[in-house]
């Protein structure tokens, strides 16, 4: 059976994707020098294995130090309290993993979007991406959101089909003025994502997950979490640049 060419072709970017997003984090950037410092060793050249050895435990210190990871968030994380205005719409992002409850934690996501429309600041609910659209909108069901005011995008797979669809249904109420819900190191690029689709934002991020960092003592010690963020900001910032380069923010 012949594979549609278009199905073939998200696949492979997919793959793609898949792959360059584990090799920007920086424990697979280590383990890869440490391996060339091993294939450095077996072809005799001490040197350079010395060297590569080297570089990968100083990359790995520094990318699990608070002080690089907060650094790197920083590029990306307005400090700034945004205001919180009326809109026409809230628009909650899924991604990452939802949490026990989390309609209940109003630092989370899901919890910042409910506080949101019990609030008043805007009268319809708009959930957005296939790993967790219907999920959000089902718990949102439960939490007493009607029918009539929620409204579910469930094909998008990234952030620019996120903008792009969500912008179609926004646009077929007659509504532009959103919400947008997300998390604090991808509000970037999601915002300027629906700017480009000509949505008005106005950023509503969730509480940051990176409290305890902000907090740390020992800026050079390495800490897990730092790690995680490094890898998540790595990401976001390549991210970045893949948009500026399609045209898409």
């Amino acid at each position: 059976m012949m594979v549609p060419r278009g199905t073939f072709r998200r696949h492979r970017v997919a793959v793609v994707e898949y792959i360059v997003s584990r090799a920007l984090h920086p424990a697979v950037q280590a383990l890869l020098l440490a391996l060339l410092a091993g294939a450095f060793v077996v072809a005799r050249r001490p040197r350079l294995a010395l060297a590569g050895g080297v570089v990968a435990v100083a990359w790995i210190w520094l990318a699990s130090s608070p002080a690089v990871a907060l650094r790197l968030r920083g590029g990306l994380v307005s400090e700034a309290a945004p205001a919180t205005p009326r809109a026409d719409a809230i628009v909650v992002l899924g991604g990452g993993v939802i949490p026990a409850g989390a309609w209940a934690l109003t630092d989370s996501r899901a919890g910042t979007g409910l506080s949101l429309w019990r609030e008043g600041y805007a009268p319809l609910m708009l959930v957005s991406g296939s790993d967790q659209a219907r999920t959000l909108a089902a718990g949102y069901a439960l939490s007493g959101i009607p029918p009539a005011d929620l409204r579910v995008e469930a094909t998008s797979r990234n952030t620019h089909e996120n903008a792009r669809n969500t912008a179609a249904l926004l646009r077929a109420d007659g509504l532009d003025d959103i919400l947008l819900v997300t998390s604090p190191i991808h509000m970037r690029r999601a915002a300027a994502s629906f700017r480009h689709e000509g949505i008005h934002v106005s950023p509503a991020p969730a509480a940051d997950d990176d409290r305890g960092l902000l907090m740390a003592s020992a800026a050079w010690l390495p800490r897990r979490e730092a790690l995680t963020l490094t890898a998540r900001c790595l990401r976001e910032y390549a991210a970045l640049w893949v948009y500026a380069r399609r045209g898409w923010i």
